[in-house]
């Protein structure tokens, strides 16, 4: 027995190349505000809703395969679905011992304490867990003997616009392919990403446009301190001997580390701090998070790969094949060699 699930009752997972994209939302004065407007800034964030409705379905939807099948076998079989359960699960559950409970303890330290009544506590938990991967795996393998179909499509991955303007870039201005990355001076991930792009831009050269955009919380001292003073570097034309500075320290970055970067990339230490007392400075850097933000990034690293959102903590072969793929999908658009 085949089960679907339709989405017509589901416009929200409709794919963003689809009619619904035509639908008003809005009217200002009788003037249609429709979906593609407002996608066009909060793209990412609706895919990420949309994402979530679709594992919602796939969960639910396999919910509700695995109860028929149960209740299928157990008429199957004769039995009701409380005696089959007894039988396959509880009756083959894998027993906990000792050493399963010392495991967990050994991995989780913090939840060892009570002593006996503690460790009783602990295996009455690890049992109940093996019941259910057990009930899981049950219900997995009568889902496999069965004719059971997804049909609902995940959501494609949106393309947005990410405005560049007024922000350092590295690279041709017309590049083929532009990356924009949320990145925090003082984040080990946002250096390690970095590194990522400077790998990639080596291995296209000329093929890539880089495009530096801050993505800090706002109380972290120490990463405002770096923000502000990466935009005053900008201003005084040596942001990326800041940028490349700073993140030589691998995102462990001190009041210090920040000021000696900012030598080493030979600012002007007055100008900076007169533009920093005018608040100038913070101004620049809150309207990145503020764009950051819009378009659905929640922490850094963030690459925008030509407005496709990647995560800046994914492998590099995963960037360079998307890469890889913008600069074949172009080439095609204009007819020339990538």
């Amino acid at each position: 027995m085949a089960l679907a699930v339709s989405l017509v009752s589901v416009p929200w997972l409709v794919s963003a190349a689809g009619a619904a994209q035509d639908e008003v939302i809005a009217t200002l004065d009788g003037s249609p505000i429709t979906l593609s407007e407002i996608e066009e800034n909060a793209a990412f964030q609706v895919y990420r809703l949309r994402g979530s409705i679709h594992s919602l379905l796939q969960r639910e939807a396999r919910e509700i395969a695995d109860r028929r099948l149960l209740e299928r076998e157990a008429a199957r079989q004769g039995l009701s679905v409380e005696t089959l359960l007894k039988r396959e699960v509880d009756g083959k559950a894998a027993p906990v011992t000792e050493k399963d409970v010392d495991a967990y303890v050994a991995a989780h330290p913090g939840e060892a304490g009570g002593g006996a009544e503690g460790r009783g506590r602990l295996r009455t938990y690890l049992e109940e867990r093996a019941r259910i991967q057990r009930c899981l795996d049950y219900a997995a393998s009568l889902r496999e003997t069965s004719d059971y179909r997804f049909l609902a499509a995940p959501p494609e991955r949106p393309r947005v616009r990410v405005d560049t303007e007024g922000a350092p870039q590295r690279g041709p201005a017309d590049a083929p392919v532009t990356l924009v990355h949320f990145a925090r001076f003082s984040s080990k991930p946002s250096a390690e990403s970095a590194v990522k792009i400077r790998l990639l831009l080596e291995a296209f050269p000329g093929k890539i446009r880089w495009v530096h955009r801050n993505f800090i919380g706002i109380q972290d001292p120490v990463a405002l301190a770096a923000a502000e003073t990466g935009e005053a570097a900008f201003r005084q034309g040596k942001f990326w001997e800041y940028h490349d500075a700073i993140f030589t320290r691998g995102g462990s970055v001190t009041a210090e580390a920040v000021r000696q970067a900012a030598r080493e990339a030979g600012l002007d230490p007055d100008r900076a701090e007169a533009e920093r007392k005018q608040g100038a400075l913070l101004l620049r850097v809150r309207e990145d998070i503020g764009t950051g933000v819009r378009l659905g990034v929640q922490a850094a690293p963030v690459i925008f790969v030509n407005g496709i959102y990647f995560g800046g903590t994914f492998p590099l072969e995963d960037l360079r094949a998307l890469v890889r793929k913008e600069l074949e999908r172009v080439q095609k658009k204009e007819g020339g060699r990538p």
